[in-house]
């Protein structure tokens, strides 16, 4: 197989130097196209369409790219080579090569400034994500030419490249068969399993991630999966080849398999998809390079004038896929935006509103002041529900998105609502998904950014606490309260009725009635209009209605008349509501025209318009915005799995279950309903105006108003019922985790959560316990005599979990522990502690108290599961193993040193001898030993058991496991106890950097990592370098954890010991004093942390000369060992030995 660069297209070019003064003329100029194969396959045949021996990289793009220079690269691609843990390292060998081989080329070429465009199939693209990383590293004087591949990199095009792992085991597969024979084959279907054998290439992911917006990107994947033989699989799903996290276009390869995508030719499906991507990065790319190329030379000039040394590891800010915002408009092909995301779709339709339009650009964007010196500036957009306020918004982010960097949007609905889009802003930055590290991120940001808060209508929304802090930015708020423009420091507008000719442009184009217009329709439409008053979204309705055929132009006031005529009379009084958004005159209108729709529906009398009603009464239960499509194609799916054929005592108990109250589709026939019938049934309500699309049309929207009319006509008496349908529907689409560790197919929480806080605000969740004097004795029995009543309380019960793990995995502990308090208790009453079941609700119970740090009722609950376990299991069992190492590691953290040591060393002797030395059970009462052993200043012990538990994690699990990195930061803290403090640095170091890689430089363990890490510097007596670490650290910790996590707290003892090794001992005291205040509201008086926040703090006294002080810290210290460390403990004995010796001195 050929190795190295391949010249598929040569051209003759002008010099470099040449281009750099006329770039203009010479934009259809790309120096290079990069064509990078796949696994098992050659650089130049795994191009070619064999039928027709066309190359299409070199027979048909220069008929379109006619000034293109096309290479390939080839490599070592035999699967069997990656087959091993070593994988990302021979891919980092192959980028090196290729990053080094592709400078060496431009640079004999005297081209390295001309634009680079990389096409990647299957693990090439991996190879040039790391190819990439590695250049733009390169910024050292010695290697600083390697970094021009990625100031030159303008786009990728990735074909079926994986982008989280490999499943190496199905190229292992085509590697031992004649290729010949897989692949090429009609697709057959097959019961047997498709082979895995994943290895994880999540560690150049995420060493690309921050690269990702310096390029255009195009991800493709296969459209139909290969034929195995004994099976047909897909090679890269397409999940993995199009991350729905990338905002890039992607595209399937109709047709192709895996091997087939890139062997095109002019009549395949996707050809001109492809082709039309590189043409229009062709075009873009000249200019956008130059431009990037002037930045980076400016850069290293400043660097010259500001260093008066050779430059070392010099790094600038490489200006990201466009160019940077001038003053004046920026050109088509220079965009600057990296980030849009808006609630609404833009809308091409949208009537009127130039002046409102004007007036907010002309307040944001008419001055030539620098974004930076603008200050924040506020535009407030108020008026009456339906004026068209959303979309007037979300219309000037589209029209001027190029003028940001950036534009989000917040839910103002409710303040969680906010909350959670500024975590979603958090995360985008690479910070935690907490609401204070979105608002940080957008206070950092230098580049210019618009924020629309959308929504700000209720009254208890502060909306100033809404805004990000600093002086940065445009903010838009759209809000039905008037009293909010004096917050548009920049101006505000009030939204009512349309002109009469922009309403009746509307109603018309809405009716879609075909123009010229002559004076009676015009005249009928004005008076329509007019009646409506000329309300923006009752005209729309009106003319949906029209376009309907629900009547005519002329006799729509009539049926209009009609239902406001029996709105008034009281007919449907139990619709009205009373309005917060104007006057009622102008609600019912409104109402009017969505009830002369709604009819429309009702008299269809098809299965799919009732299904329609249905799911709308259902969706006026869920929050109006984001509701994705697969809530409803997930509950069928899973309502027919559970109809699949079972045992006899299964099909008796299903028909003793009592009838599920579910919407009609998930009730009748639902066995063999099509999940696209669900998207049938949307169209109905699509096509009456009542829900709108987003994303395509994978999840949809109802207007605000829309949606309180939705609720409000239904009859209060079945409000309810519809409350309780709605939220078991939801929870027909969640699937809880299964025992035997298989990935869960579940809606994102973050998404389906404020549904779920919808539903359950309207009907929350109960859970009837018995109420017997005969005990547990009368449950059973009640569930022989009544054993409907069993399927009730277990629904009940299956209710409370999925809403419990759903608030668990957001992170809303508090209501998590909550509902899953509600399950314990009913699976002890009815099935008893021994059962399996109780102790997997008890012991996901206990995780949620240990994550909300009550750990006193974590305990209790774990120390039930434990003696059930034994009862039932026995002592050596692995589920009681591994409930005791739980529980021994809750006993250490909550300072409870001497339970925790017997306990563990208990545990640990025993999963030894019965699951092995080397099961990762026993490595993790182990680990959990070996902590507490240093707890005990046992520090040899300590370190020699997380030796022991590193060598072997290291052997089973690989040097980069997360439970690895654990036992590596345990190692470290034993060596700094026993004063080794270099070698406790280098593996603290390691630690720190690898979680940083893998969860992200905010999560709580990275920080975690840092804090130790920073203990070591000081240690090391490097305070400065601990300081800053600390300083930032408990920043960040504070914006991802809150102030009174233990993590934070911890930080700041830290910082307030840096700061006394400093001689800053009044800041030091202050710091300190603050610090066990909140340990002890959070953890008790009793906690070792306070404890030993007392004896630092009479050291501090000690050194301002404070013995009397000093000694009252060290009495309260030694007090509060009484109970939980005991005095016993040698921790306890040096505090008394200290007062012992104190005392003596103040005698004297």
């Amino acid at each position: 197989m050929p190795i190295g660069f391949q010249h598929l297209r040569e051209i003759d070019l002008p010099n470099a130097g040449d281009l750099e003064d006329g770039y203009a003329d010479a934009v259809e100029y790309v120096h290079r196209i990069v064509a990078i194969h796949g696994l098992h396959e050659n650089p130049i045949t795994a191009w070619i369409e064999p039928e027709s021996g066309v190359l299409w990289l070199r027979d048909l793009v220069p008929l379109h790219i006619p000034k293109a220079r096309i290479l390939c690269f080839g490599y070592e691609a035999a699967p069997s080579f990656y087959d091993d843990d070593r994988i990302v390292e021979k891919i980092q060998s192959l980028a090196t090569t290729l990053v080094a081989d592709l400078e060496g080329d431009r640079s004999l070429e005297n081209c390295e400034r001309r634009p680079i465009i990389f096409v990647c199939h299957g693990l090439g693209g991996v190879v040039v994500k790391k190819a990439l990383a590695h250049s733009a590293s390169s910024t050292s004087s010695l290697v600083a030419h390697l970094n021009d591949i990625f100031i030159s990199t303008f786009a990728i095009l990735f074909f079926g490249t994986p982008h989280d792992n490999i499943n190496i085991a199905n190229w292992l597969l085509l590697e031992s068969l004649n290729a010949s024979q897989v692949g090429s084959r009609r697709i057959k279907h097959s019961q047997s399993t498709p082979r895995v054998k994943s290895l994880s290439l999540q560690t150049i992911t995420n060493q690309f991630a921050p690269l990702m917006k310096k390029f255009h990107t195009f991800f493709f994947w296969e459209g139909m999966p290969t034929d195995f033989g004994e099976y047909v699989d897909f090679f890269v799903d397409q999940h993995s080849a199009a991350p729905g996290i990338y905002d890039a276009p992607k595209c399937a390869i109709v047709g192709a398999t895996h091997s087939q995508m890139i062997k095109l030719t002019e009549l395949s499906p996707s050809y001109r998809t492809v082709l039309s991507a590189l043409k229009r990065y062709c075009r873009m790319a000249p200019t956008i390079i130059l431009h990037r190329w002037k930045e980076a030379d400016s850069a290293i000039a400043r660097a010259r004038v500001n260093e008066a040394q050779e430059l070392t590891d010099f790094r600038f800010s490489l200006p990201d896929k466009i160019t940077d915002l001038s003053a004046g408009e920026p050109s088509r092909e220079e965009t600057r935006n990296q980030y849009f995301f808006t609630r609404m779709l833009h809308s091409d339709n949208y009537i009127g509103r130039t002046a409102a339009y004007k007036k907010i650009r002309d307040a944001f964007l008419s001055t030539n002041i620098s974004f930076s010196m603008q200050g924040q500036k506020r535009f407030v957009v108020h008026g009456i529900a339906g004026s068209g306020k959303s979309q007037l918004c979300t219309n000037f982010a589209y029209d001027n998105r190029e003028r940001y960097w950036a534009v989000f949007t917040i839910d103002a609905t409710s303040s969680r609502l906010a909350a959670e889009s500024y975590s979603v802003i958090g995360k985008l930055g690479g910070l935690e998904g907490t609401e204070s590290s979105g608002k940080y991120f957008l206070s950092q940001a230098r580049e210019p950014w618009l924020l629309i808060i959308d929504n700000a209508d209720s009254p208890d929304i502060d909306l100033p606490k809404l805004f990000p802090p600093g002086n940065r930015g445009h903010i838009l708020v759209t809000t039905r309260n008037r009293d909010f423009q004096d917050f548009g420091n920049a101006g505000s507008i009030e939204l009512g009725g349309l002109e009469e000719e922009e309403a009746l442009y509307l109603l018309l184009r809405s009716a879609r009635i075909s123009t010229p217009w002559d004076i009676s329709i015009e005249t009928a439409g004005n008076e329509i209009t007019k009646t409506l008053g000329y309300l923006a979204l009752a005209v729309k309705q009106a003319g949906t209605a029209i376009s309907q055929k629900l009547c005519n132009l002329t006799e729509y006031l009539g049926f209009y008349q009609y239902y406001r005529r029996k709105r008034q009379r009281g007919l449907a009084g139990f619709n009205k509501i009373h309005a917060k958004i104007g006057s009622s005159c102008q609600q019912e209108d409104i109402y009017s025209a969505f009830d002369l729709s709604f009819e429309y529906l009702e008299r269809k009398q098809t299965v799919e318009s009732q299904d329609a009603i249905e799911i709308l009464n259902i969706v006026s239960f869920y929050h109006f915005r984001n509701i994705r499509v697969d809530i409803f194609e997930r509950a069928l799916k899973n309502r027919q799995a559970s109809a699949a054929p079972s045992t006899f005592r299964e099909a008796i108990g299903r028909r003793l279950q009592p009838p599920r109250l579910l919407p009609r589709f998930l009730r009748q026939g639902f066995a063999d309903t099509e999940p696209l019938y669900v998207k049938a049934v949307l169209r109905e309500l699509y096509t009456c105006s009542l829900i709108n699309y987003e994303e395509g049309d994978r999840s949809f929207y109802l207007h605000a108003l829309v949606h309180t009319w939705a609720r409000d006509r239904i009859h209060p008496s079945q409000r309810k019922l519809w409350a309780h349908i709605a939220l078991n529907t939801l929870m027909e689409a969640v699937t809880l985790p299964s025992d035997k560790g298989e990935e869960i197919d579940t809606q994102p929480p973050r998404e389906i959560i404020p549904h779920l806080d919808e539903c359950l605000a309207a009907s929350p969740v109960k859970v009837e316990l018995f109420s017997s004097r005969l005990g547990r004795l009368g449950v059973l029995g009640a569930n022989l005599i009544l054993p409907t009543m069993s399927y009730i309380l277990r629904g009940q019960a299956v209710t409370a979990a999925k809403c419990g793990y759903l608030y668990a995995e957001s992170g809303r502990f508090g209501q998590s522990a909550h509902l899953l308090s509600m399950v314990r208790d009913l699976t002890v009453q009815t099935l008893g502690y021994n059962n399996e079941t109780t102790q997997k609700a008890m012991l996901f119970l206990a995780d949620i108290l240990w994550g909300l740090g009550q750990l006193t009722s974590c305990i209790t609950v774990q120390s039930q599961v434990v003696e059930a376990r034994k009862k039932h299991f026995g002592a050596s069992h692995r589920e009681t193993v591994q409930a005791m190492a739980k529980l021994g590691h809750s006993f250490w953290l909550n300072g409870q040193y001497a339970e925790s040591l017997r306990l563990l060393e208990d545990t640990a002797r025993t999963s030894s001898d019965a699951l092995g030395p080397e099961d990762l059970d026993t490595l993790i009462a182990l680990d959990y030993l070996g902590v507490t052993l240093g707890s005990w200043q046992r520090y040899e012990e300590s370190k020699s058991l997380h030796e022991r538990v590193l060598n072997a994690r290291k052997h089973i699990l690989g040097d980069a496991n997360l439970e690895t990195l654990t036992t590596m930061s345990n190692l470290a803290m034993a060596l700094l106890d026993l004063e080794q403090r270099e070698q406790a640095w280098r593996i603290m170091h390691q630690v720190y950097e690898m979680r940083k890689e893998k969860l992200g430089k905010e999560h709580p363990y990275t920080l975690w990592a840092l804090c130790y890490l920073s203990k070591v510097h000081a240690e090391l007596g490097k305070l400065e370098e601990a300081e800053d670490m600390l300083v930032g650290g408990i920043a960040a910790g504070k914006r991802s954890l809150g102030d009174e996590h233990l993590g934070v707290l911890m930080g700041c003892g830290e910082l307030a010991r840096v700061y006394a090794r400093q001689g800053r001992l009044d800041e030091a005291e202050e710091l300190t004093i603050s610090t066990l205040r909140r340990v002890k509201a959070s953890r008790g008086s009793e906690h070792y942390d306070y404890i030993y926040g007392m004896w630092k703090l009479g050291q501090l006294y000690e050194l301002q000369g404070k013995p009397d002080s000093a000694l009252d810290a060290y009495q309260i210290a030694f007090e509060n060992t009484e109970t939980r460390l005991t005095q016993e403990h040698p921790f306890s004995k040096q505090i008394k030995t200290r007062i012992i010796s104190l005392e003596q001195t103040l005698h004297d």
